[in-house]
């Protein structure tokens, strides 16, 4: 049975059509490795109010949280948002791994100073750190991590 992934990712502001290709591109990769990757419906995160409310969204995503294996927050820009440390509060919450895929030479320095009043939520204290340039290399080193995990070593 293939692991379900939730990937939690920045999305306000961002060009949809690059973002919706670069979905497509990571799921297709963590398909190749026997990984099944959820997201919430990237209409709901764009704001389209004929999909549904807010609230049913919410619900949506939480029910299908509940359902993943674990979860990857992707930081690709140097954006300042924070919504991926929500979704990564909430996995370590029902006691699920939580990994940062941080592309390289992107910085933290906004989540630094943000965390700083309080160092035990700090987003710099996550279990596993994924570093990568390209996008299709996250799945690779995912189960890469996880097998050297399992194996002890």
């Amino acid at each position: 049975m293939a692991l379900k992934i939730w990937l939690a990712y920045r999305f306000t502001g961002a060009d949809r059509e690059k973002l919706r290709m670069g979905l497509l591109l990571l799921r297709a990769t963590f398909a190749r490795h026997g990984l099944r990757l959820y997201t919430l419906l990237e209409d709901i995160q764009h704001g389209d109010p004929d999909c549904m409310s807010k609230a049913e969204a919410v619900r949506l995503m939480l029910g299908l949280m509940q359902e993943c294996d674990g979860l990857i927050a992707l930081y690709d820009s140097r954006d300042g948002s924070d919504g991926r440390g929500w979704e990564a509060g909430y996995f370590a919450g029902l006691g699920k791994p939580t990994t940062m895929a941080l592309r390289n030479g992107v910085s933290l320095k906004y989540h630094e100073a943000m965390y700083a009043a309080n160092p035990a939520n700090s987003l710099l204290h996550w279990p596993s750190v994924i570093r990568f340039d390209r996008i299709d290399e996250i799945a690779a080193a995912f189960v890469e991590q996880r097998r050297v995990l399992c194996s002890g070593k």
